[in-house]
């Protein structure tokens, strides 16, 4: 499987040589990667700040430092899970609309913060792009590069102001929207330790993905799944987060490996389901 730490130039040269076109196999994950706003505490409180955050960051760029082995997002659904929004694209990167954003919300000349990010690369340099978009529009970062553990578990005790999920983004095995809801994103998962890293808490929004999800009848599954995008579409009206990407399912596998090409992209088998993977020349 091609991985973080596949060198640009060898990653490129695979992927374009066509004797590798029945060899490498691309898909959707049911993951996305983002950075988290704690909303509890000042400047972050104000809807505006998380706003200018979203318009800041340039998601092209930060997918162009992974290979391109993901597509930039401004949603929290990733697209292959149902509720997802195709016609959702987020905010749009305006620089100069947040810093008009930062000054409503009180800070013209900006502010100073802290971002936590995984140690291990890709996950510093990303953090690095993040801190120089926030640098344009008057933000100050300063990156805490730690173990995947010590951002875990800054991100669920609530004292990192912003969170870069990258190694941690939320990845289920279920095609399901309520698996990218209960963890992350609802008033449960603010508790002490919590992944919702984010401590953001709209019970408006708990009691409507409680009435989705005791939409359980086999003729109600469309209204829940547009109720379900309807949800996430009003979380991020909210903007706790900044989505950044959603990753591709890449898998390079040897010519004897034998197997239908979507079990190596199974977005639901983490890495691979290998009951249905087989040596061609085995006896």
């Amino acid at each position: 499987m091609v991985g973080d730490g596949i060198p640009p130039a060898q990653f490129m040269s695979v992927v374009s040589d066509p004797s590798s076109k029945d060899l490498l196999v691309m898909g959707d994950w049911l993951q996305t990667a983002y950075v988290t706003m704690n909303v509890t505490k000042p400047p972050f409180d104000k809807l505006e700040v998380r706003q200018a955050v979203n318009m800041a960051i340039n998601r092209d760029r930060i997918v162009r430092l992974i290979n391109n082995r993901a597509v930039p997002t401004g949603q929290v659904l990733p697209p292959a899970m149902p509720g997802h929004d195709p016609d959702n694209k987020g905010f749009a990167h305006d620089v100069e609309a947040a810093k008009k954003l930062l000054a409503t919300a009180g800070h013209p000349e900006g502010f100073s913060t802290e971002l936590y990010a995984m140690n291990v690369d890709p996950h510093p340099r990303i953090a690095q792009a993040i801190q120089q978009d926030l640098a344009a529009i008057g933000i100050k970062v300063e990156i805490k590069s730690l173990a995947q553990a010590e951002v875990i578990a800054a991100g669920g005790a609530g004292t990192a102001p912003m969170v870069w999920s990258g190694g941690m983004g939320w990845l289920t095995d279920f095609p399901d929207p309520a698996g990218f809801f209960g963890a992350i994103l609802s008033c449960a998962g603010t508790a002490e330790g919590g992944w919702n890293w984010a401590k953001y808490c709209n019970k408006n929004i708990d009691a409507r993905v409680a009435k989705a999800d005791s939409m359980v009848k086999p003729e109600q599954a469309e209204a829940r799944i547009a109720e379900w995008r309807s949800i996430f579409g009003d979380i991020m009206k909210d903007a706790p987060w900044a989505p950044i990407y959603n990753e591709k399912h890449i898998t390079y596998h040897s010519a004897r490996i034998g197997a239908d090409r979507n079990v190596f992209i199974d977005p639901f088998d983490t890495p691979l389901n290998y009951r249905y993977i087989y040596a061609k020349d085995a006896q």
